[in-house]
């Protein structure tokens, strides 16, 4: 199913989640890599440093910055109030022989070693930096080294804080060809300004199609190249420099901060299961409306109780979940009548005063909460013949409006929401 990122407690399943709460490097078994994984030692340099893109940052490992390193190198790693600020800054003079002819360091985390997925959504909410020469990211790279494919959450160049860039990467398939075995789909879409404050930027990855969401809102939408279907790890960045980004100036300012409230990856949820059909008897004889979503009960009572006619299917309970509550039926015992509340309170009096009414356990599922049924919600209400005691229930609005009509004046009485359920895909509405 659809991921939707302004509803993932209904649509996906939380796999990975970094809170920042504390700044926990990778230690053989947890934690974030602050070095380059398979791509970077084996194509480019370990530290994640990109010559051949003419950056200007070193990225600074976790240990290469702690206090008393032995390199001596700056920690471009702060957390603090449940963020992980990365800082980008000119290296002193010092310290440039260690930084393999780079002019800047900063920061890269990683979940290379901790969390790699295939398929999914994935988001960071973070505070960029303005200021020519810098250039944030979050991105994704195959778990098995491979490249590419790439998958580009968000790119940004600190001069050009309105335009997002959304991309991604292929050996095979997409509209711009950069050469035989690297292809590409991107889009600079014109966003609010990314450096005034906290910002979400999340992807969508499924088969058949990647979406990119900025602050909830959709951005861009491609084909998912054929080759963008292996486990891939998260990467998050500061980088300087570079072709794109332009040469730090004046303006750059010093340190350049990229703070990042959270990182998080989701699975679509499982498919919720269908809704049900609840099949509806009224008896001639008597007017009491049976409702069940038992096939055996429903082939029984069609096949022995010859009083009550088959009205169809009146409506689709949905499946038991953390969203619904327990419809309960009840018979009198006297009468033969059907009785329904999703009440517990009621369920207990009728349990304790009322003991000609058989309690027949939970008849189907409705929702907690009517707003959460959807568009085709149907609401059922409750009408009392207080001359009787005989029950009614309608589905709908228009079924409420005409049962009022044909009874105006008589003995019923409206007792409200019984619950809501689903409208049914067929059958009648023959109430």
């Amino acid at each position: 199913m659809a991921i939707d990122p302004n509803n993932l407690s209904a649509t996906a399943a939380l796999t990975f989640s970094e809170e920042f709460d504390t700044f926990d490097t990778w230690n053989g078994t947890t934690g974030l890599d602050t070095v380059g994984a398979a791509q970077w030692s084996t194509k480019i340099r370990a530290t994640g440093t990109l010559p051949y893109n003419d950056e200007s940052q070193y990225y600074v490992a976790d240990a290469d910055g702690a206090v008393g390193a032995a390199n001596s190198l700056p920690n471009p790693f702060h957390v603090a109030d449940g963020a992980l600020t990365i800082s980008a800054a000119p290296a002193d003079p010092s310290i440039q022989g260690s930084l393999e002819g780079q002019t800047y360091t900063s920061g890269m985390i990683n979940t290379y070693h901790e969390f790699s997925q295939t398929y999914g959504y994935f988001e960071m909410r973070a505070e960029l930096p303005a200021g020519h020469g810098l250039w944030p990211a979050f991105w994704m790279l195959p778990e098995d080294g491979s490249w590419p494919p790439e998958l580009d959450v968000m790119e940004m160049i600190g001069s050009e804080p309105n335009t997002l860039r959304n991309t991604v990467h292929s050996q095979v398939s997409g509209d711009w060809k950069v050469d035989d075995t690297h292809y590409l789909n991107e889009a600079n879409v014109t966003v609010s300004d990314m450096t005034s404050g906290y910002h979400t930027y999340g992807v969508d990855w499924d088969p058949d199609t990647i979406t990119w969401y900025y602050d909830g809102q959709p951005t861009f939408q491609a084909a998912t190249p054929a080759d963008l279907n292996k486990p891939m790890y998260m990467i998050a960045n500061l980088a300087v420099g570079g072709a794109w980004a332009g040469d730090p100036d004046a303006s750059t300012p010093v340190p350049a901060q990229m703070t990042i409230d959270y990182i998080r990856a989701y699975a679509s949820a499982p498919t919720a299961s269908a809704p049900t059909d609840t099949f509806h008897f009224r008896d001639a004889s008597t007017g009491d409306d049976l409702y069940t979503t038992s096939t055996s009960e429903r082939d029984y009572i069609a096949q022995n109780l010859p009083s009550y006619i088959d009205e169809g299917v009146a409506w689709m309970a949905p499946a038991a979940s953390a969203d619904t509550m327990d419809v309960f039926r009840f018979v009198d015992t006297r009468t033969g009548e059907h009785f329904y509340t999703a009440s517990t309170a009621e369920r207990d009096h009728i349990d304790a005063m009322l003991p000609s009414f058989r309690d027949e356990g939970v008849a189907f599922q409705a929702y907690a909460d009517p707003a959460l049924a959807g568009a085709d919600a149907l609401t059922v209400q409750r009408f009392l013949d207080t001359a009787t005691g005989e029950h009614h229930y309608t589905a709908g609005d228009a079924d409420t409006v005409a049962f009022e009509q044909a009874h105006a004046g008589a003995n019923w009485v409206h007792e409200g929401l019984a619950f809501t359920v689903h409208a049914p895909l067929s059958g009648t509405l023959d109430f």
